[in-house]
């Protein structure tokens, strides 16, 4: 791993961080209906029949509006289960089976599914704090979305504010690119070859 590199990626979580502790409860509120707005039109979406999402934190675009949406077109919704290890299991989304897990992210109670449970998924919703014109995307940095998605087959979607969709994000061999990316002004498709 590159020093520049790192300390780029270091420099660049603390700033969006900071601009996201910033934004206030009408922003985000607002931003989570318009994300799931745009997703109506996403053909990914429209003809997945399973999607992998993740239960926000506070201070992300929120996904409950999104979630909510697909479970009423009938499109099942699996959510993450960190493990100490670091790597990802997944539990079918119910409404009000969620607890704070003990990193004080939402994780959802139900059983378990494991960790090849993402590769029957049509759709991974991800989140990110920025992603670039060529879908780089820079995460939270413990690797747990890198490691889960290296093989995965279906179509990676970023979930950012508009103002963290820029044109260069550090980036590593390691970091697993998205396909597209959900914002609350639209999507936005980065330059890859793919029919999305």
């Amino acid at each position: 791993m590159s020093a520049s590199v790192t300390g780029e990626k270091t420099n660049l979580r603390r700033l969006l961080a900071a601009r996201r502790r910033d934004r206030t409860t009408a922003e985000r509120t607002g931003a989570a209906e318009a994300i799931a707005l745009h997703a109506t039109a996403l053909p990914a979406l429209v003809r997945a029949r399973r999607v992998a999402a993740y239960l926000s934190l506070p201070s992300e675009p929120g996904t409950e509006p999104l979630i909510d949406l697909l479970a009423g077109r009938g499109v099942e919704v699996l959510v993450p289960l960190g493990r100490p290890d670091r790597s990802m299991d997944w539990v079918v989304h119910e409404l009000g089976s969620v607890a704070v897990g003990a990193l004080g992210v939402p994780e959802p109670t139900g059983p378990p599914l494991g960790a090849g449970a993402l590769a029957t998924c049509d759709v991974a919703l991800v989140p990110g704090l920025a992603v670039d014109h060529a879908g780089n995307r820079l995460g939270r940095g413990a690797g747990y979305y890198d490691r889960a998605l290296a093989d995965f087959p279906g179509v990676v979607c970023a979930v950012v504010f508009d103002d963290e969709l820029l044109e260069h994000v550090p980036h590593e061999p390691h970091d697993h690119p998205v396909d597209l990316v959900l914002t609350p002004a639209g999507v936005f498709r980065p330059s890859r070859d793919r029919d999305l």
